[in-house]
């Protein structure tokens, strides 16, 4: 038999530090104490990867294994 390994998955945020609506899906995460990455996003200057991922080029995006959720109301949601 082969052992398995196994993955541990993260979740990771894309935020503006500046962002309300960022700062309120964050404030979900830690009442949630859900593990997350943090990725701080200059929204003048958002990185390929982001653009790559969220069509709309928005923040907050929350990246969640194939799962890419980029309205605030619904990450909230999804977190619940």
């Amino acid at each position: 038999m082969s052992a398995v390994a196994h993955k541990r998955f993260v979740m990771t945020l894309y935020s503006g530090v500046r962002d309300i609506h960022s700062h309120r899906v964050r404030i979900v995460l830690a009442e949630k104490n859900v593990t997350f990455e943090f990725k701080e996003v200059n929204p003048t200057s958002p990185p390929e990867e982001l653009l790559e991922i969220n069509p709309y080029n928005t923040l907050p995006t929350l990246v969640d294994r194939d799962l890419v959720l980029y309205n605030p109301s619904i990450i909230m949601e999804y977190l619940d």
